[in-house]
């Protein structure tokens, strides 16, 4: 995800409610070599700008796939 350029901010837009990047089956997350974290979006390929995980979406937003099917992996 390091070399991953940045999202454009055109494809991304202000969101209240919990369908956010943070929330999507497609978002990632990262460290780079200085430990510092890299947030990302899988489907785009493309980081995502401090912050904008928690008040952004973009039309690819999808529920993660775990809170459909009751996945749990502590249990197992």
């Amino acid at each position: 995800m390091d070399d991953w350029d940045f999202v454009d901010p055109d494809d991304l837009s202000n969101w209240k409610g919990a369908c956010i990047c943070m929330t999507c089956q497609h978002f990632s997350y990262g460290v780079d070599r200085h430990c510092r974290t890299i947030l990302g979006c899988t489907v785009r390929r493309r980081q995502l700008p401090q912050g904008d995980h928690l008040i952004k979406r973009c039309r690819l937003w999808a529920p993660t796939w775990q809170q459909q099917v009751g996945w749990a992996p502590e249990v197992s």
